[in-house]
């Protein structure tokens, strides 16, 4: 999908009322100014609390909140007068999330992830994130809790490119388009990233020069595959960089060296047994690199 125009750009956010998981809230910020801030936060469906709750007491709820999320939008440098505030009501907060990306039709949407930076616990994602994730209602952005606080130290945005992972395949055309608009707005370049697969083997068993000689062809094929890919893309001045092996390494080695803005990935999706068995690529790069990581549908 081709992204809105600034003035007209609608960025939703979930947004945690735990002041240590709002680093999504200051990715938002650090984007600069946009059309209009969607700040969202999930509650409980009614049904929930009518066991519980006095006539009147749900409505005290949701203002209390969305007092709490105006606050937090305020406190990260989101002016006022860009905000939307939604409190949102649903059985699950995923549900709530995806439906009111839907409904509201954002041109984005971003969430914070569990990990920090350089972490590797067992939960990284978070279930919420990762559901939304699988489902993908509109472009969205993972970014690590901590992105932007200043009292831990954390810098924010990267100092490097906005690279774009890309397969050459069509998943991979709203990323595209992702990626021209935050290298547009961060007035940062754009560096392509295109794996190989990794020789079979056998290899093993070759000279060390003619191992050399193969993969050195390998790569300028795979340069020109993604040359031409590029060009057809009006990107054609773009920076290139090609890998070979595992995508997830690769992708990650190269955020390592070169400090991205932004990653920016297209999804291929999954189906139920796939989701039964592993992560897909934009998944696992959205758990594990340590800057926010955009996946497309």
């Amino acid at each position: 999908m081709a992204m809105a125009k600034d003035q007209d750009m609608r960025v939703g956010v979930g947004v945690e009322l735990d002041e240590q998981h709002i680093g999504a809230v200051r990715f938002v910020a650090a984007m600069g100014a946009v059309g209009t801030v969607v700040g969202l936060h999930v509650i409980p469906a009614p049904d929930f609390f009518e066991p519980v709750l006095e006539t009147g007491e749900l409505a005290t709820i949701r203002g209390q909140v969305a007092r709490n999320v105006t606050r937090l939008l305020g406190g990260a440098g989101i002016a006022e007068a860009a905000q939307q505030v939604e409190v949102v009501e649903a059985q699950t907060i995923e549900d709530g999330l995806s439906g009111a990306a839907e409904q509201l039709k954002l041109d984005l949407l971003v969430i914070g992830r569990r990990a920090k930076r350089g972490a590797d616990p067992l939960v990284r994602l978070g279930e919420v994130t990762r559901r939304v994730l699988r489902r993908l209602p509109v472009p969205l952005v993972t970014v690590p809790p901590e992105f932007g606080d200043r009292s831990a130290g954390d810098p924010g945005l990267g100092a490097g490119p906005i690279i774009l992972a890309t397969d050459l395949s069509e998943h991979c055309e709203a990323a595209v388009d992702l990626a021209k608009a935050l290298s547009a707005r961060l007035s940062r370049p754009l560096l392509l990233a295109y794996g190989t697969d990794a020789f079979s083997w056998g290899v093993s068993y070759l000279s060390p020069e003619t191992r050399a000689r193969l993969e050195a062809e390998v790569r300028a094929g795979a340069d020109a595959k993604l040359q031409s890919w590029a060009e057809a893309r009006g990107l054609g001045d773009a920076e290139h960089h090609v890998f070979t092996g595992d995508p997830v390494k690769g992708v990650l080695q190269l955020v390592a060296e070169r400090d991205p803005a932004v990653l920016v990935t297209g999804s291929r999706g999954l189906g139920p047994l796939q989701r039964a068995i592993g992560a897909s690529v934009s998944t696992e790069l959205a758990a594990s690199a340590p800057v926010p990581v955009a996946v497309t549908g």
